[in-house]
């Protein structure tokens, strides 16, 4: 079994578990990944500069679409590889009332098991 370490989505920065004084542990490798891809902006990675998800105006008619289409295209590499498998992508944009949007999404997926695994967050 393969695993992977535990990443803060807020934050990127990767856990302890403070009891056993090591990593935590992700809930799956799979996980891992999409949440990484998720929060680093297209072109930011040193290494590798296709690596994450183009950003997109939350204000923008068809910002839902759009992130859609850049969260399956940040993620085609292990989509089609089969690490990441049924991959399926919702999104919503709620006008704020200040002004602007916030942009909610859900990425639905199974792994290498076939455990079905969710990855929430807004933006």
């Amino acid at each position: 079994m393969t695993f992977a370490r535990k990443i803060d989505p807020a934050t990127g920065d990767t856990t302890m578990d403070r009891a056993r004084r090591t990593w935590a542990r992700a809930k799956s490798p799979e996980l891992a990944v999409v949440q990484n891809v998720l929060r680093t902006p297209l072109g930011s990675a040193g290494r590798d500069r296709t690596y994450g998800v183009a950003g997109v105006d939350n204000s923008a008619p068809n910002a839902a679409a759009v992130w859609r289409g850049n969260v399956l295209r940040a993620l085609a590499r292990w989509i089609e590889s089969g690490f990441l498998r049924d991959v399926e992508v919702a999104s919503e944009v709620t006008p704020l009332p200040g002004g602007g949007a916030a942009l909610a999404y859900r990425v639905t997926f199974k792994g290498r098991d076939g455990r079905p695994q969710t990855f929430e967050a807004t933006r």
